[in-house]
């Protein structure tokens, strides 16, 4: 594993350590740095998400098949109600921009 895989894995970590969000992590290990030969993230953009009273920016992955659209961060009513909506969005936006850089870092085109 190359150095800025490293680094773009680590600071993904801080964040989703901050959220106490461990499956997420797992699911970009999974369906990125695995190299799966069938369903793999492909794209990851930002989405309107409704939860807990509040509409939520948050990063939306897509795959390479038919396979379902999925967060790629887990936040609980806690976050939601104590965090401003700006800094989830920001949040989310660099979690998009490092998934996004470590797509083309695994699987360049």
């Amino acid at each position: 594993m190359n150095n800025e895989i490293k680094y773009i894995m680590s600071e993904l970590g801080v964040i989703y350590d901050f959220y106490q969000d461990q499956f997420s992590l797992q699911r970009i290990k999974n369906y990125i740095l695995s190299m799966p030969e069938g369903s793999k993230i492909i794209d990851v953009t930002a989405g309107q998400i409704p939860m807990y009273d509040h509409q939520i920016d948050l990063p939306i992955a897509k795959f390479n098949d038919d396979t379902d659209s999925v967060g790629l961060l887990q936040v609980t009513h806690t976050i939601v109600n104590n965090r401003p909506k700006d800094e989830i969005a920001a949040d989310s936006q660099r979690i998009i921009e490092l998934v996004k850089r470590l797509i083309v870092l695994v699987e360049p085109k």
